[in-house]
């Protein structure tokens, strides 16, 4: 599973006089990171503003937007969040067979032997694993999205099969 969201990173400082911006990457869909993708720039500061992707170097994970051409105009953009839109990403993410992004699962039922222990309401990586966060009927809980605890994903069902799960609910 891709384990983002959206392609999100923050903004770091602006590098270089063509206007690079040095990225601080929570996404694992770097070939999202390509020249015309539409991305979105946003700050608590400052309306969402629209980019097109000029370039991307993975080597230094500097990312360079059409009309950012200077250090000065980088900067006013450290400390921005860069999303992109759920549409572009799953256009431009080359997914295998059984991946899915994160988003993808947000709102499906999870489901044990017929029975319905909840729904996903995001995804969180720790430690390099993916946890489902699901709000069951009482209360929230974490299911590890590794094959000992999911059986499969169905996405037209909108359901995600568990074993063992059930344990987890009770335990948490």
């Amino acid at each position: 599973m891709c384990s983002n969201l959206l392609v999100v990173g923050l903004l770091g400082r602006a590098v270089g006089l063509k206007g690079g911006l040095k990225l601080n990457l929570q996404s694992n869909c770097l070939e999202c990171l390509t020249l015309g993708a539409s991305v979105q720039v946003s700050s608590p500061l400052k309306p969402s503003q629209t980019y097109q992707i000029h370039a991307y170097e993975p080597k230094t994970s500097l990312l360079f937007l059409e009309g950012v051409s200077t250090r000065e105009q980088a900067q006013e953009l450290t400390g921005s969040t860069l999303k992109m839109s759920e549409e572009e990403t799953l256009r431009l993410c080359k997914l295998q067979e059984g991946e899915f992004l994160a988003f993808q699962l947000v709102g499906l039922e999870v489901v044990e032997e017929g029975d319905v222990l909840g729904v996903v309401l995001g995804v969180e990586s720790l430690a390099g694993v993916d946890y489902l966060q699901v709000q069951a009927p009482t209360k929230k809980f974490l299911i590890p999205y590794i094959p000992r605890y999911i059986v499969g994903t169905d996405l037209k069902a909108r359901r995600i099969h568990t074993k063992d799960a059930l344990g987890l609910l009770e335990e948490s």
